[in-house]
């Protein structure tokens, strides 16, 4: 299945996407202003927890890989794990389909208990998505939102993201972005990732727990990104992402994991 061909120890291209947050994509490294194709190429780095809620933590290499093709007011970017389209004209806002990535959780996680609930495999989300940009002091702001539901029988939840992005260049070399979202998911997303059936109580010694739709999470992150020369960059990215709500009060979370969600991620590519 298309799940299993996108698991992220098979490290296959796509799998960056997963990597970064939109916030500190490769799209911040590109022109966005000119027309044509705009690649880049490289490795990342990504220390993260294992799965959703996990206290235990991994270091991952993963390919990087972005690009985005415009024609005026019209693209198609890879920003983070996610594929975006703006079909709108007019520049004054952009929206589209957008399709992500959403990585599950493996079944050779260090922690046993978690591990007896089963393996969840990665999903591809797909939906719209809206955004405006407005340049504030020497810098952009974007702010936007997304509605995703699960392509597959994964989740076959909808989930919803909100936040604010903001990058500015510090000098011709240095560039800085900070961010700020939250995700909301219905009860059946939160149930995939953070429910205990009674099954899995049984095999796991959790007790049962329903988990029920709400806020699933707020976030902050930070980057900075640098110019080596014309073709070559470095970008650092590190974020924080607090659970709450449902997926904070699951065993998984609050008896086997963390609701703080640590990551950090370093890159390097080459832009054609």
């Amino acid at each position: 299945m298309l799940s299993d061909l996108l698991e992220m120890k098979s490290l296959p291209l796509i799998a960056c996407f997963a990597s970064l947050i939109a916030g500190g994509g490769i799209a911040h490294a590109q022109d966005k202003d000119q027309d044509g194709l705009h690649l880049a190429l490289g490795a990342v780095g990504v220390y993260r927890p294992e799965y959703k809620g996990a206290k235990d933590y991994e270091v991952v290499p993963l390919p990087f890989v972005g690009f985005r093709y415009g024609r005026g007011d019209f693209y198609v970017s890879l920003e983070g794990r996610a594929l975006r389209a703006n079909v709108l004209p007019g520049g004054w806002f952009e929206a589209g389909p957008v399709l992500a990535f959403e990585r599950g959780r493996n079944d050779d996680i260090k922690n046993l208990t978690v591990r007896r609930l089963g393996e969840i495999d990665s999903a591809i989300n797909a939906g719209v998505f809206v955004r405006k940009r407005f340049e504030l002091a020497g810098g952009e702001l974007k702010i936007g939102g997304e509605v995703l539901t699960d392509t597959g029988k994964v989740h076959e939840g909808v989930m919803a993201e909100f936040g604010l992005d903001y990058n500015r260049p510090l000098n011709d070399r240095w560039t800085a972005g900070a961010s700020l979202s939250g995700t909301w998911a219905d009860r059946k997303y939160m149930q995939t990732y953070y429910g205990v059936s009674r099954s899995g109580a049984l095999a796991s010694g959790l007790s049962p727990y329903l988990a029920d739709k709400g806020i699933e999470n707020v976030a902050v992150g930070a980057s900075l990104g640098y110019r080596i020369n014309d073709r070559w960059n470095v970008m650092a990215h590190t974020s924080y992402r607090r659970l709450v709500d449902s997926a904070a009060d699951s065993p998984i979370v609050a008896r086997e994991g963390s609701a703080d969600q640590g990551q950090f991620a370093l890159a390097l590519f080459y832009r054609f």
